[in-house]
């Protein structure tokens, strides 16, 4: 089987999709309505779900990006305020939660300002499931615009109009570019909408206007998901919701694939002590990036995406010594494979032989140093 639903209302496609956490595959986390009356990312989440499934034997290309990525789709993750929304482009009724919150400013702040203790059972729900699922790319789509937002959406210190730069910006600016420029419109400022000059139809979310609590922040900082937030139209409640639901998945059909094939482009691989124990919580720094990823997976595996270069990239774990790979070339649309393999800070002070250099280890002199 290739397709599972969840309580949560998630629908997961991959191959062999019953005993999807066991695979070495990159996640990716697709969320629609949010608010409740942004309705386009519904139908298309619901139409991406339908076409993968249906066209998984009958396509080669959809057959393969099943088979070596894992979907996780949540058409409606506020379905109380989808239920209580009416047709409108502008208004607000039915955006917020049954108990009167807006998600998107309800999620854990990494700055010190707006920190939020209190979160709604959809929040909650949506952390618990992102943090089950180890995402490597995320989006959330709403409404209301066209356009990709990109972080940071909120930075202390700098007024909504200036540009927030987040560790990982030239790469958020690839992710939002591809998605865009594979777009029917978004790319094209002429089609934008209500005035809008969003070059490149992409826009950092600070420099738009400003935001704390967001869902996209928090997927990169406390989940290493790298998200961006789809703006899919002008009008958040259209009357026309099946005509607008069909141009939708026109519109939007090679931004999906095209966004979903950059979870490929990573430098993935698995942190290990020398007896195979995954070593979980280890960190994967790359040079010259202060945002480093960490093993989440129970199996020891991590991603990281990049864009095409070569990096210098070290592994580190309390307790452990460090490890440094050199001359890590990452090209476009491949994944590198680079294990790691640590050494127990006890094990030398014990004075144990440990051969650091172990053929069954995917270790070679000259590729790895201790630090």
């Amino acid at each position: 089987a290739v397709v599972s639903t969840q309580s949560t209302g998630t629908v997961t496609i991959t191959k062999n999709v019953s005993h999807w956490e066991d695979h070495n595959r990159p996640s990716v986390k697709y969320v629609g309505n949010m608010h409740g009356n942004e309705i386009r990312g519904r139908g298309l989440l619901m139409k991406l779900a339908y076409y993968l499934a249906t066209q998984y034997n009958a396509d080669s290309e959809v057959q393969r990006l099943v088979d070596s990525t894992i979907f996780h789709l949540i058409p409606s993750i506020n379905p109380d305020g989808f239920n209580n929304a009416v047709p409108s482009c502008s208004g607000v009724t039915g955006r917020y939660t049954s108990d009167g919150t807006d998600m998107n400013r309800d999620f854990p702040n990494h700055w010190t300002i707006g920190t939020k203790m209190k979160f709604a059972t959809e929040t909650l729900l949506l952390m618990e499931h992102a943090k089950t699922i180890t995402p490597v790319l995320g989006i959330s789509f709403h409404d209301g615009a066209l356009v990709t937002n990109y972080p940071w959406d909120g930075q202390p210190g700098l007024y909504t109009g200036q540009y927030a730069k987040s560790p990982d910006d030239d790469l958020f600016i690839s992710l939002a570019k591809t998605y865009s420029y594979n777009h029917a419109a978004m790319y094209d400022v002429s089609q934008q909408c209500n005035g809008d000059s969003f070059a490149d139809g992409i826009t950092n979310g600070n420099k738009w206007y400003k935001v704390f609590n967001g869902m996209q922040d928090w997927n990169y900082v406390d989940n290493d998901c790298f998200e961006v937030t789809i703006e899919l139209g002008c009008c958040k409640y259209p009357s026309d919701a099946q005509t607008t639901f069909s141009s939708v998945w026109s519109d939007n059909f090679n931004s999906v694939f095209a966004f979903t094939a950059l979870a490929h482009q990573t430098v993935r691989g698995t942190v290990m002590t020398l007896d195979g124990t995954p070593l979980l919580g280890a960190t994967i720094s790359v040079e010259g990036i202060e945002k480093g990823v960490h093993v989440r997976h129970e199996n020891g595996y991590y991603w990281r995406p990049l864009r095409s270069g070569v990096y210098t990239i070290t592994a580190t774990k309390t307790g452990y010594f460090p490890l440094i790979r050199r001359n890590v070339a990452v090209t476009a649309g491949e994944t590198t494979v680079v294990n790691f393999i640590l050494i127990s800070r006890n094990q030398v002070l014990n004075h144990e032989k440990v051969d650091i250099y172990h053929p069954e280890k995917n270790f070679k002199p000259g590729e790895e140093d201790l630090l």
